[in-house]
């Protein structure tokens, strides 16, 4: 059995409520919006956990990020 990182398994077990093209898709640091949880906002794609720690920064669809100083590509 092949051996998978943590960030590996919970990319497998977690599906996110919706996908996009957003530039936070692509980093390490964003944390989805798990798919059937109706807490957040309809906007809200997820959370990144770099930016504001610990507070997180909400991501949403609508932004327009081109290029972000906490970008790390996953």
């Amino acid at each position: 059995m092949a051996e998978i990182t943590p960030e590996e398994f919970l990319a497998k077990i977690i599906q996110p409520e919706k996908k996009s093209d957003h530039i936070c898709w692509r980093c390490k640091y964003l944390k989805p919006v798990i798919k059937g949880s109706g807490a957040p906002p309809a906007d809200i794609i997820g959370w990144c956990t770099k930016i504001h720690w610990p507070f997180y920064w909400c991501v949403t669809d609508f932004n327009v990020v081109k290029k972000c100083y906490a970008f790390e590509s996953k």
